[in-house]
């Protein structure tokens, strides 16, 4: 029972790390984008705020993958 816990468990993990592996993506293009135009107050404004949560998306995905690494070994030992 407790296996099949953790296969659900790694399930949801994967399918929240595709989440935010498309929402990394999708904020440093548009981060990128803005780059190019940095003209403006408002595009140096938006640019560094989409880098920054680039990377608070980047810290949270690498967490998740730690701990479904760490899940992932957990099945393997039982």
């Amino acid at each position: 029972m407790a296996k099949e816990r953790l296969k659900e468990k790694i399930a949801n993990l994967r399918n929240v790390q595709t989440h935010l592996w498309t929402a990394m993506l999708v904020t440093i293009s548009g981060s990128l984008t803005l780059l190019q135009s940095f003209d403006t107050i408002l595009n140096k404004i938006l640019c560094i705020a989409g880098f920054l949560l680039f990377f608070f998306l980047l810290d949270a995905y690498l967490s998740k993958n730690k701990y479904l690494k760490e899940l992932i070994q957990k099945v393997e030992d039982s």
